[in-house]
């Protein structure tokens, strides 16, 4: 027995002794292991970060993952910012700085994982992932594992898996590290912390990505990445400037442009744009101010050391031609693959060698990293691989290469261009660049024949289709496009494509989109109206302060007054152009001054003029000034406080013999009694004036007194009242009628947001009755009118008159009411063209009346019924009158309609060759019942050219069908915008 114990004895301190001198030996061989995998994170990282660890965000991360955080520590920290702040280079900053022992030393592993890098077409497991970023690629998976707590992934670029991300809801979570998995899943899995839940994320994304990833992490910590402050980037830019005047100059060349300046966020940038702007010096290129563009100063640098090598060497060799064409198409494929790091296999493909490409640039346009097994490459900066690619585009027809990509394929439809507007705007505004006529003339050289790429042709044409679908395409639209046309800085390309634009929208923030407006806007021959919302503009710029040189070369800095004078010549310019809509402006003292003198021009043409909720300076000196030119016909003042002296300067220009006006609204200007006087004696006085708008002024009992007499009066001779909202009482509606009685020339009244008692109504109706009233169009919309009152209207109605538009929106008509209407519509004296019955409690149960009245009236050219519970049944009764009436224009949005009365609509839509306009927003279609829409939508006998529709709600099946159906019929017009804010523009869809 004891012989026995003292066996089993040595045997458990054999085992003991054996299990310590291996669990030592796995000690020393993970240690050296794990300081392996440190060396082959510094070698590959440590020539491609410039570590900052002063920056305001890493101190901040930092902060963030201290172990010993009393307040909240996440286990989720989200970078973002725009594309080229340096985001990646924050990343590698981080594994490199946990590498030499300077960051994160409570972390016993930290991950990279590059989403450009990774094939998301395989499956891997965790555990495989984490090998491939080992030196030897065999990782100690189970030790990194045994403490999750210690473990910090960093994953740099999720924009780019995006699209790998589109069906998360269908994804199962893996919860198992050593399963292997979709990459997608994985990835999804730790982000949604079912995968290592203890673990530590750090994500990098560009803000378009943020909003997808939001919904995706745990309790996350956004760190907003801004790049170099503007002082820094300005020292950067300019260190080796010595010139004080040169340092001015390349200062305002490149700070004048703020979308250039914004590039420059990392010091890498910086260093490629002080480099062109001192190749500009030496070659004698004087900077141009402000039109620095960085396709200008990439191209300088770029082609400059394509010809370094003498003059007599001005055309590349065959070589160097496959070697630039080679660089180019590989930075294209990795711009459209989501790439921007490369290996020496990816080079073999191109046929590319670094030092060929070296030797080529006389620089280092590729940056190295990783060991001589497995050397990696990346673009020195990744606007560099942006124009390289975009370069690829100009070059591809000069060889064999040849590949196309579809932002530059000919796009039929404004929905197609906005789909392209997020992707790789980089490489698109490059392209823009490169078709200016001394870029390609200097690359014709380098060739040895001339460059003229039908690439040129699509890209106009993709601009020409934003100028051509007025109704989808968005100020920010508008003003992107310019700015890519601004980057060519070639008038003849960016005039073609600025040929098909009669109107423009545009949001003017900073001084830059000012300049790129006035250059694009010469540029629009055809332009007939300009809508234009301008921030306040600083008239100082405070870029001045970035550099203390510049307060003593004042001289240099283009100021406001003259960016002002250059948008604002285009009005003197172009003949045809007879809008300019200045709303919701900030406009300064220069502003105003400049406007008046180019509208006081005898070449200025502009018609209409809207100062709508514009903040303007000084408003009678100079808004008042501006009605003394003959051509303008209406001016739009609402939202602008008008002081009773205002008013006196206002109604002594208009009845200057030079002014013309024909419209006057002064919507919401806090009129007086005294203002009114001023406006009823006006009335007597000019015969110009032919419409006035004093709606959302409250209008009393002695001010209507004043009103009621001068429209009495023979001598008055306005068409258009405008009385919406303006808190009538039963005596002032009393004063107007009255008036009305003797008033031979009003044509249309609109009473809209005033509460209007049956006896007021009756006494309206009435006046319309009269043969000497001249009342044709009637606006009671929100009304608050009473049972008996429509009663008074259907009298109204069947009677001769000339009335010939009636809205009656937002009233509690209800059924019973619309019979009398109906019957009164049927009418042979009844000749109503116009009848608006918007949300007016209306059920099916009034659409067998509706549709007799419609099969019957044939002078009833637009109904609209939006907004009322009609219901399918509704809808399909109405349809068998429809199909044999003469309407126009029907509105049927928001009426509670689905897929059922489909196939009655279709039959409509064509059968019935008089409807031009039909509106279906806000229902609830199927893509069954949609499919059958889009089918009579397109039938030849249709003839719709305006659909009230909202593509983004229905499935890409039925998109691609309304896009069919553009395609086909081009002039028919597909919009969602039912209803907006400003009335002139509520009824958009009939016009």
């Amino acid at each position: 027995m004891v012989q026995i114990y003292m066996s089993v004895l040595l045997k458990i301190r054999f085992c003991s002794h054996f299990v310590f001198l291996l669990s030592s030996y796995l000690t020393s061989y993970h240690g050296y292991n794990l300081q392996d995998y440190k060396a082959h994170v510094i070698a590959k990282f440590n020539t491609s970060v410039d570590l900052q660890y002063d920056s305001p965000e890493m101190k901040v991360l930092s902060d963030a993952l201290k172990p010993d955080q009393k307040t909240f520590r996440p286990h989720t920290i989200i970078l973002h910012g725009r594309p080229g702040v340096g985001k990646s280079a924050l990343a590698r900053s981080i594994v490199l700085g946990w590498a030499q022992g300077k960051l994160y030393q409570d972390m016993s592993y930290v991950i990279f994982f590059s989403v450009r890098e990774i094939n998301w077409t395989e499956k891997s497991s965790l555990a495989q992932l984490i090998a491939k970023e080992w030196p030897d690629s065999w990782a100690p998976v189970k030790k990194i594992m045994s403490q999750p707590e210690r473990l910090l992934f960093v994953i740099d670029g999720f924009d780019d898996m995006d699209s790998f991300l589109q069906d998360e809801d269908d994804m199962t979570l893996s919860r198992d590290w050593k399963d292997e998995q979709p990459i997608p899943i994985l990835m999804y899995s730790l982000l949604r912390k079912a995968l290592l839940p203890q673990s530590f994320l750090i994500i990098t994304t560009r803000d378009t990505g943020l909003e997808k990833l939001k919904s995706m992490v745990v309790s996350p910590l956004y760190i907003v990445v801004e790049g170099l402050s503007a002082s820094k980037r300005s020292q950067l830019i300019l260190e080796n400037i010595s010139d004080d005047y040169q340092r001015m100059q390349a200062f305002h060349s490149v700070i004048e442009n703020h979308q250039l300046f914004n590039q420059c966020q990392a010091p890498s940038m910086c260093l490629l744009v002080s480099e062109a702007l001192q190749l500009q010096k030496k070659l004698g290129k004087e900077c141009t101010l402000p039109c620095q563009t960085l396709t200008g100063l990439y191209a300088t640098l770029v082609f400059h050391r394509l010809t370094l090598r003498g003059p007599s060497q001005g055309t590349l060799s065959q070589e160097e031609q496959i070697t630039l064409v080679g660089l180019c198409r590989m930075a294209a494929e990795g711009v459209w693959t989501m790439r921007s790091v490369f290996y020496d296999d990816d080079l073999k493909n191109y046929n590319l060698k670094e030092s060929e490409i070296s030797a080529l640039f006389h620089r280092n346009i590729l940056l190295q990293f990783g060991h001589s097994s497995e050397q990696g490459y990346i673009f020195f900066h990744l606007s560099l691989q942006d124009f390289f690619a975009a370069l690829y585009y100009v070059l591809e027809e000069l060889g064999e290469w040849n590949q196309n990509f579809s932002f530059i394929k000919n796009q039929q439809s404004i929905m197609e261009v906005k789909r392209t507007n997020n992707i790789h705007l980089g490489m698109k505004r490059f392209l823009f660049g490169l078709m200016n006529k001394d870029i390609l003339k200097t690359l014709g050289v380098l060739f040895g024949c001339p460059v003229n790429p039908t690439v040129k042709q699509k890209l106009q044409h993709w601009v020409s289709l934003i100028g051509q679908q007025v109704n989808g395409t968005s100020p920010k639209d508008t003003l992107d496009a310019f700015y890519y046309l601004f980057e060519s800085q070639d008038e003849e390309f960016v005039h073609v494509a600025l040929n098909s634009f009669q109107e423009v929208w545009l949001l003017i923030n900073q001084k830059m989109d000012l300049t790129v407006s006035s250059y694009c806007l010469q540029q629009c021959q055809n332009l007939k109206a300009i809508r234009v919302d301008i921030r306040d503009l600083a008239s100082e710029d405070n870029t001045l302060k970035l550099c203390p040189l510049v307060a003593h070369q004042k001289k240099l800095h283009k100021p406001l007054r003259e960016c002002w004078g250059s948008f604002f010549s285009v009005l003197g310019t172009h003949p045809n152009l007879k809008e300019l809509d200045l709303g919701n402006s900030i406009l300064n003292k220069w502003a105003m001054e400049i406007l008046c003198l180019k509208l006081g021009n005898s070449s200025c043409r502009i018609q209409k003029l809207t100062f709508k909720n514009a903040e303007i300076v000084s408003v009678p000196q100079y808004v008042w000034k501006l009605v003394s030119n003959p051509n303008i016909k209406s001016l739009n003042l609402g939202c602008t406080p008008m002081s009773d002296d205002d008013m006196k300067l206002g109604c002594h220009a208009l009845r200057h013999p030079r002014c013309s006006l024909e419209t006057l609204r002064l919507d919401s200007c806090e009129l007086t009694l005294t203002g009114y006087e001023m406006i009823a004696t006006l009335l007597l006085l000019t015969t110009n004036l032919k419409c006035l708008s004093l709606a959302r002024n409250k209008v009393g009992e002695n001010s209507m007194m004043c009103l009621g007499d001068a429209l009495r009066s023979s001598k008055c001779s306005l068409k258009k009242l405008i009385l919406d909202g303006c808190d009538l009482t039963p005596v002032s509606c009393h004063i107007l009628v009255s008036a009305l009685f003797s008033n031979q020339s009003l044509t249309h009244l609109c009473l809209s947001n005033n509460n209007l008692g049956t006896k007021e109504v009756q006494q309206l109706c009435e006046v319309v009755k009269t043969p000497g009233c001249a009342l044709q169009q009637l606006i009671l919309n929100h009304c608050n009118m009473v049972d008996t009152a429509y009663g008074f209207l259907a009298l109204m109605l069947s009677s001769y008159g000339n009335l010939t538009h009636l809205s009656l929106s937002k009233n509690p008509v209800g059924d019973s009411a619309m019979k009398l209407l109906c019957e009164a519509l049927m009418e042979p004296t009844c000749h109503l063209q116009e009848l608006e019955l918007v949300d007016c409690q209306l059920t099916e149960n009034c659409c067998e009346d509706l549709s007799c009245m419609v099969t019957i009236n044939k002078h009833l050219q637009s109904l609209d019924l939006g907004n009322n519970a009609l219901g399918d049944e509704g809808v399909i009764a109405l349809c068998d009158g429809l199909k044999h009436s003469s309407l126009r224009r029907l509105g049927l949005g928001a009426c509670e309609l689905t897929s059922n009365c489909c196939d009655a609509l279709s039959l409509v839509i064509i059968y019935n060759s008089n409807l031009k306009s039909l509106n279906l927003v806000m229902n609830d279609f199927s893509t069954a019942g949609m499919l059958k829409l889009c089918s009579a939508f397109q039938c030849s006998a249709a003839s719709l050219a305006v659909i009230g529709l909202w593509k983004q709600q229905y499935y890409a099946e039925v998109r691609k069908q309304l896009e069919e159906l553009q395609s086909i019929k081009p002039y028919v017009v597909i919009h969602g915008d039912w209803y907006s804010i400003d009335e002139d523009d509520r009824n958009w869809w009939k016009n």
